[in-house]
């Protein structure tokens, strides 16, 4: 009988574990052109491996980081590795991340860039619900629409009104005519709305046409998850969130 119980705990648990803690990629970093990268770190959702998009901008005078690796639970190890990408590929120092919400995949490694001695800034609400989930808090330096310029490039970062969540903003470069919409944006390869637990449903949909009025010309529109594309992303989130509140009726 012992023998038994031994053999399961040796064969069997070990796969069961496995199924439960799914493996998860290292960083990935794609060029969308010679100043914007994507960095591309894993965190798990509904027990299955997600990617998380963030942006790496190439500036005369050092990079700028929208959004940190996707960390949680005091395991720093996504952020970290960003951090050594851009030192070691680029050789140029980190100025600045920008985060674009107070969830895990977007602020979850503000510790690790803390140890490193890099800012990281958001606006004011993004700072408090960052520092309640325990995150820590960025810089609250941010008004809800300004640019300024890093150098030589400019960045607006530009509050749409709530949707995703309610501190959600995205990241307009002019120069490149980039868009890095976060998780308010929804890639054109997603079936549905993914997390909807700190969601504002009723204003998503007119937040979507303030940034498409103003931000419609993108090249690139990078959404917080799967793959990036061009402007059709934002008609795709409006065509989710059109089809998801149909489902609810």
């Amino acid at each position: 009988m012992l023998f038994r119980i031994a053999f399961f705990l040796a064969v069997f648990l070990p796969i069961v574990s496995h199924a439960q803690s799914p493996q998860k990629p290292g960083l990935k970093v794609t060029p969308l052109n010679d100043r914007v990268l994507i960095h591309t770190t894993y965190g798990v959702y509904q027990n299955a491996a997600v990617p998380s998009n963030g942006l790496i901008i190439k500036t005369a005078d050092g990079v700028v980081l929208v959004d940190t690796g996707w960390d949680d639970d005091g395991n720093l190890d996504n952020s970290r590795q960003l951090i050594a990408w851009v030192r070691d590929s680029l050789r140029q120092p980190i100025r600045l991340c920008i985060a674009t919400h107070a969830h895990a995949d977007r602020v979850g490694g503000v510790r690790a860039f803390r140890e490193e001695g890099i800012r990281v800034v958001s606006t004011p609400l993004t700072a408090r619900k960052s520092e309640q989930a325990g995150y820590g808090a960025p810089e609250a330096v941010l008004p809800n629409d300004t640019t300024f310029t890093v150098g030589g490039e400019p960045i607006r970062c530009y509050f749409p009104g709530e949707g995703h969540t309610s501190d959600n903003i995205v990241v307009w470069l002019p120069n490149q005519r980039i868009l890095h919409g976060g998780c308010f944006v929804k890639s054109v390869a997603a079936f549905g709305m993914g997390y909807l637990g700190d969601a504002n449903l009723k204003e998503w949909g007119t937040s979507v046409r303030r940034v498409m009025q103003r931000f419609g010309t993108a090249r690139v529109v990078v959404p917080g998850h799967d793959a990036w594309g061009d402007a059709q992303a934002l008609r795709h989130t409006l065509n989710l969130l059109e089809k998801h509140a149909a489902g609810r009726r």
